[in-house]
């Protein structure tokens, strides 16, 4: 049987070792009601003094906590790049990363496309604002999709993220100008 174009799911990753965002969106002829994509947040707070092992531990699972909640049948996957390296912040940068390419890595072997967003084009699409805050983000993720539950700022980049993908693939289209044309290598 030959997928139809508006089979599966569009996915929306924030992701963060504290309270990673997953959206999903799927088509709207699919969905009943249509216009309500699911977003969630995952995750726990470290221990500052933690070991390395229970470091490594932690990664390990919000990565498995990340992909338990990608749906089976996401045929894109849009997720935050990595932003620059943050003065002074080199362990907490470095778990991240670690986090970042442990999703994307799983998500690839398993036939996922992958596109990334930087966090400034996420903002700007979002927003019209490439330095808009977070609270931002929400108000409009919230405003465009108002009967969707977002329960954080993190949910709101995801949503934004799975948004994008939506769009790219042909399921919404722009309904504002800065979401014409945004600075994304799709797969």
């Amino acid at each position: 049987m030959t997928a139809r174009p508006e089979d599966g799911a569009v996915v929306g990753l924030d992701p963060s070792l504290r309270s990673a965002g997953i959206a999903e969106i799927r088509h709207p002829a699919t969905i009943h009601p249509p216009n309500r994509p699911k977003a969630v947040s995952v995750g726990n707070r470290g221990k500052s003094d933690a070991t390395v092992a229970q470091r490594a531990a932690r990664i390990h699972a919000q990565a498995r906590n990340i992909l338990a909640e990608t749906p089976k049948d996401a045929r894109l996957v849009v997720i935050e790049a990595l932003p620059p390296q943050i003065p002074g912040a080199h362990g907490l940068h470095a778990e991240r990363a670690a986090l970042w390419w442990q999703v994307v890595g799983t998500l690839i072997r398993h036939g996922i496309p992958v596109a990334e967003v930087a966090p400034t084009t996420l903002k700007k699409w979002a927003t019209g604002d490439g330095r808009a805050d977070k609270h931002a983000v929400v108000a409009a993720m919230q405003q465009r999709w108002t009967f969707t539950r977002i329960p954080d700022d993190n949910a709101a980049d995801a949503l934004a993220l799975a948004d994008m993908g939506a769009q790219h693939l042909g399921w919404y289209g722009p309904e504002a100008e800065h979401h014409h044309s945004p600075n994304v290598r799709w797969p």
